[in-house]
């Protein structure tokens, strides 16, 4: 009697103790999400969802493959995290370093010219004081042409240099703002998917709500993708989920603007009435479900995802409280069709 109590004890102590485990493990990746390193804002932010999801999976886990299934997960991310970390840092030391020389050139430049220039000018304000001092006419006429010739040219040097100086500004700029919008594509853009973000997306959604334009938000959610990170690697899932998005994007249309709105959702914005919306939502649904193969290491993968999708209506003159309930309401009903 005395031994099976004790085995009791035993039990609920590892018992215990691994909950305890587990509480530590994911406290550990919560901390890694709240002090992550941030030389990329928007990749920072994803790093930071990514572990969030991952600390939610360990602490609903029930068995040791969910677990196992995390602890791959983990470093994966963590190796993709300090990969791109180094990429970007790199990328700014070099920024930098072009920035640096690209400066000193300039200041070179402009510093040698004026030099030069003053040197001139110098020279052909001494040769004027001098040609006052002449009385033959004639030699003064040819002291002022030699002097308008020079300064005429020194001019004209001028000009072209100062031509040079702005079309280097010109190019300097131009390289400014295409690292300007790479790295406002970047803030919103989903780097698992390559589509626009959650962030996005509510601003597109605002902004034809305060014009009050009408139109049809489609969600499509993937049922069982969650089962399949645990499954296959980063890049297989990588490679669905775009190879999944090139079909949504032929089925939408051109004029659908489509991006993530959570780890497992998808929705476009769809310009159309709502009989279509829900005629094209069931033929997401039919054509998005199915086997996707994806290339890994020279080798075919046969990942299968299950697809349902729903719409919400925007009207004329809706006011955006009551469009977020019944989007709220589709993500509810979506995630409840999902667990049953």
């Amino acid at each position: 009697m005395i031994s099976l109590w004790k085995t009791a004890n035993d039990l609920d102590r590892l018992h215990d103790l691994q909950r305890a485990t587990l509480e530590c493990y994911a406290q550990a990746i919560a901390s890694m999400a709240q002090y992550a390193v941030a030389p990329d804002q928007a990749r920072a932010a994803e790093f930071r969802v990514s572990l969030q999801a991952l600390e939610k999976q360990l602490r609903d886990s029930e068995s040791i493959d969910t677990i196992q299934a995390v602890e791959t997960a983990l470093r994966g991310q963590l190796r993709d995290y300090q990969e791109h970390a180094h990429s970007r840092l790199d990328q700014l030391h070099q920024e930098v370093i072009g920035a640096a020389k690209a400066m000193k050139l300039f200041a070179e430049s402009v510093s040698s010219n004026g030099a030069d220039h003053e040197k001139q000018m110098e020279q052909e304000l001494k040769h004027l004081d001098v040609l006052t001092t002449y009385e033959d006419i004639g030699e003064i006429r040819h002291g002022l042409q030699d002097a308008r010739s020079n300064l005429a040219a020194s001019f004209e040097q001028l000009r072209r240099s100062n031509q040079l100086v702005i079309a280097q500004l010109q190019d300097e700029i131009r390289l400014l703002h295409q690292a300007i919008q790479s790295e406002r594509r970047a803030l919103f853009t989903d780097r698992s998917s390559g589509t626009w973000n959650h962030q996005k997306m509510a601003e597109r959604m605002e902004e034809l709500m305060r014009q009050d334009d009408p139109f049809c938000l489609l969600m499509v959610r993937l049922r069982n993708l969650k089962r399949m990170e645990g499954r296959y690697s980063r890049i297989v899932i990588e490679g669905a989920l775009k190879a999944v998005l090139t079909r949504f994007q032929n089925l939408a249309g051109e004029d659908a603007m489509l991006g993530r709105w959570s780890e497992d959702e998808f929705v476009a914005i769809l310009p159309m009435e709502p009989t279509n919306a829900l005629t094209l939502s069931r033929e997401v649904t039919r054509k998005l479900s199915g086997s996707y193969a994806v290339q890994e290491n020279g080798v075919a993968q046969n990942i299968v995802l299950q697809v349902t999708s729903g719409i919400v209506e925007r009207s004329v003159r809706e006011v955006p409280a009551k469009f977020h309930k019944k989007v709220a309401q589709l993500t509810e009903t979506m995630t409840q069709v999902h667990s049953s």
